[in-house]
């Protein structure tokens, strides 16, 4: 690299410091830029370098990035973290594309300047990605005006349980890599004494420690292959084919084969007393330098197998920073190219042991069918008398589905639920219904007015409600009347059913632990929730079991005790035999201890008593916990968790199910870029505290600024008047651009051209008509209008003359009907 670079001009390098980075869009703002261009960097190595930029910005310099002009600094730009991105930052100064000219940046502050250029620069190669993260469903999207209710326990589940099972996490991107854990060198030795004693190669080998040994033995010339890369990679030697065929192998060092400049010499074949690949010849001797290119030894299946596990954690991960992580671990130079295949390896090498996931699943159904009588496979997520989740039954569902009890959208799965339970209530989440509320009438007010009609807990109060917002907007009650309120609202729920949840906050606690877990293979997902579930079923019940004496759920005595601070506002009038009157101001409502109702409803709907029932109870001495329904119970808590989950045996002991093996559904490929983070709604945001700091014109109805009526604008104003201008142009009407024909010249006024110059041309009969000429004001009185040089204006008439002697000569040619000659030619 020296030699090359005492031959060519010096690189001209813009030093970048003192400055910081910014990202969207990457810049680096208030900097001191200094230009070096006399110094001869391919002469140094990465410490000379670094030492010389230290001494001249007076500061240390761990993070060095170059950029090369060419592209955007996002897509451009380069981190030099060794010697074979040192390398290459030589070799791309030196090369004709960018000029002898490169930029440095210094980072001070240790910014994740690479993870800021991803954020702007989404590598799309393929074309497509899926996001299997992302609801497909609007009517899905949450609204946080009231927080959820997650369990109370501060329990933080690891789903990560299954992690030495080789098989379910083939394709999980979790398993440990061999090589990070078997670093020995073991060799098989033979202890008969009649034959020498061969090495044998051990595949389970750490990378860097792999090196061809005189006499080795492997099971396969793949396995020869494999361990010549790596241990090209770790020295850096120039290692090539010279002969590569099924049966034998002849390696060199460096290029040029027929004067190899490096001794090192492989020969390796299949001995003939066994079947085994041995290395028959070997000189380890090497006198070339280090190279950070290598040829054709480092594959892109040897990328793909050594970035696998990343690559399942980030199927996402750009080309550009797969390429630079390896020349960070490997400190090797490799192609774009090389890393899209190796990317599209190690995915095509999870598509196919999907194929295999899927063909496990009867067996792994039935294992669980003989283990656990009666589940099946999904989770259902049911209330338990402490307010928390219960799993009672596991299945999947595939998109498509729509026969039989199970179907793969809400509405198939209502559906086939009234069909098989018909005495099964069905309610929706109001969450959801707001949402969609929300999209075409917003405001507080409508919020507030929403929440409190499914909140209430009798009719009359429901009513009140809706007609308030009726009168506001009439649309808006038609709205929430066509979403069954019946079926969200507290004041129609039935009663004696011990739970007044009106939203899914339950589910989306779920959703939130298996999270992680969801996004894996089928057989591991369900093994990672299974595993969580029979924990946490024993964790339950140990838990019930440590609260002693207690009657109920402590969550359910915090309820109590908060209504007993409220119950001191009522007063309580005796009506009969354990009937009670509760009243504060206009409210009153009826209370029957004998059985357990109210006149608001909210006891017989949810199982525990209201305030009002509280204040009766108080008043006659007793203890409310007394009157809480049995489903709250302690006793009932620990009869749930008294049913465990049974273990199962490993991925090794499936048997084998005499069934169709089943194929993994088909992927879906979605039109243009998919999006990479859900959008969240704007209340979502507010809840997290991060506000607007615009005001958000989105579904607002516009005004006409003519007729002041709204739905339309002055341009499609009916009533806009000829005279006045408008303000945008037609719909679907593009503005025309001016285009140049090609050989097309724009006109050029010519001097007059003298008579006497053209004596060949006989006079025209029909001469074109005289128009005079019109005086246009100069729109520019005070500028001045540069000359033309003289050779220009001599150019310029030049062609004119001409232009005008052949445009004459073509009509006389024409008069007279002669096509003999070329008309372009002048006598």
């Amino acid at each position: 690299m020296a030699s090359d670079s005492k031959l060519r001009k010096y690189l001209t390098v813009y030093v970048h410091y003192n400055g910081l980075f910014a990202p969207k869009p990457l810049v680096y703002l208030n900097s001191v830029v200094v230009s070096i261009a006399d110094v001869d960097f391919g002469g140094m190595d990465l410490k000379d370098f670094k030492l010389f930029i230290e001494k001249l910005i007076e500061s240390s310099c761990d993070n060095v990035y170059y950029w090369t002009r060419n592209e955007p600094l996002a897509e451009g730009i380069r981190r030099i973290g060794n010697d074979a991105d040192y390398y290459e930052f030589i070799e791309t100064g030196y090369s004709d594309e960018v000029g002898l000219t490169m930029n440095l940046y210094i980072d001070h502050e240790n910014e994740p300047v690479l993870d800021w250029a991803d954020m702007e620069v989404v590598e799309d190669d393929e074309g497509h990605y899926s996001e299997p993260d992302v609801d497909d469903d609007k009517e899905s999207q949450l609204s946080d005006d009231i927080p959820y209710e997650h369990e109370a326990y501060g329990y933080i589940p690891s789903l990560d349980k299954t992690v030495g099972d080789e098989f379910l996490h083939r394709v999980s991107g979790i398993s440990k890599d061999k090589n990070d854990e078997l670093e020995t060198d073991d060799v098989e030795t033979n202890n008969v004494d009649d034959k020498p004693v061969y090495p044998v190669h051990n595949e389970n080998q750490k990378w860097d420690k792999m090196m061809p040994i005189l006499a080795m033995r492997f099971s396969n010339p793949m396995e020869l292959k494999i361990c010549l890369t790596n241990y090209a990679v770790k020295n850096g030697y120039n290692l090539y084919y010279e002969k590569n065929d099924s049966h034998r192998l002849l390696v060199r060092c460096c290029k040029d084969s027929k004067n190899p400049s490096c001794p090192f010499r492989l020969w390796a074949s299949w001995m003939s007393s066994e079947r085994s690949f041995q290395i028959k010849s070997l000189v380890d001797d090497h006198n070339c330098s280090r190279v950070f290119k290598l040829g054709s030894i480092v594959t892109y299946k040897w990328i793909g197998k050594h970035f696998k596990n990343q690559l399942l954690k980030n199927p996402k991960m750009s080309i550009r920073k797969m390429k630079a992580k390896v020349s960070t671990k490997f400190n090797l130079i490799v192609s774009v190219t090389q890393c899209r295949n190796a990317r599209r390896y190690a995915l095509d090498e999870i598509e196919g042991s999907l194929i295999e996931h899927y063909g496990k699943v009867w067996s792994y159904g039935e294992e669980i069918m003989r283990t656990n009588p009666g589940s099946t496979v999904k989770i259902d997520v049911d209330v338990m008398p402490d307010s928390t989740t219960y799993f009672s039954k596991m299945y999947v569902c595939f998109k498509g589905v729509k026969d039989g009890w199970i179907a793969a959208c809400r509405r198939g799965l209502v559906k086939a639920v009234k069909e098989r339970v018909p005495a099964a209530e069905h309610r929706q989440c109001a969450r959801n219904i707001y949402a969609n509320f929300k999209k075409r009438f917003k405001g507080e007010q409508y919020r507030k007015l929403f929440w409190a009609a499914a909140a209430s807990t009798t009719q009359p109060k429901f009513e009140a409600e809706m007609n308030y917002i009726k009168t506001i907007d009439p649309l808006a009650y038609e709205h929430l009347m066509e979403r069954d309120p019946k079926s969200w609202c507290r004041a129609f729920f039935e009663v004696d059913r011990a739970c007044d949840a009106y939203e899914n906050d339950i589910s989306e606690s779920f959703n939130s632990v298996v999270d992680l877990a969801r996004k894996r293979p089928l057989l591991t997902m369900l093994e990672e929730i299974r595993i969580y579930a029979m924990e946490r079923m024993y964790r339950m019940l140990l838990e019930g079991q440590s609260w002693g004496n207690l009657k109920i759920c402590p969550s359910i005595r915090l309820k109590i005790s908060k209504l007993k601070k409220q119950q001191r506002f009522w007063g309580v009038i005796i009506s009969g035999v354990q009937k009670y009157e509760v009243r504060i101001g206009n409210d009153g409502y009826a209370v029957d201890l004998n059985n357990n109702t109210c006149g608001c409803r909210s006891w017989q709907v949810s199982g525990i008593p209201c305030v009002h029932a509280v204040a009766t109870i108080s008043y006659l001495n007793r203890n409310a916990e007394d009157y809480v329904a049995p489903w709250f119970h302690t006793t009932m808590f620990l009869t749930c968790y008294n049913h465990t989950i049974n273990p199962l045996n490993g991925s090794s002991m499936l048997p084998e199910a005499p069934y169709m093996k089943p194929l993994p559904p088909q992927k879906r490929r979605l039109r243009g870029r998919p999006t990479l983070k859900r959008k969240k709604d704007q209340s979502e945001m507010e809840s997290k505290g991060k506000r607007r700091h615009i005001i958000s014109k989105a579904c607002s109805v516009n005004r006409c600024t003519i007729c002041r009526e709204r739905g339309h604008n002055r341009s499609t104003c009916p009533t806009r008047p000829a005279d006045v201008a408008s303000t945008s142009r037609p719909k679907n009407k593009k503005p025309k651009k001016c285009k140049k024909e090609k050989g097309k010249v724009e006109p050029v006024q010519a001097d007059p051209v003298d008579p006497v110059q053209v004596p060949h041309v006989e006079p025209i009969d029909d001469p074109a008509p005289h128009v005079e000429p019109v005086q246009v004001d100069d729109p520019h009185p005070n500028v001045d209008v540069p000359a033309q040089p003289v050779a220009t204006r001599k150019r310029i008439r030049k062609y004119s003359e001409r232009t005008t002697k052949i445009g004459l000569r073509r009509k006389v040619l024409k008069k007279e009907g002669s096509t003999g000659h070329n008309p372009m030619v002048l006598e």
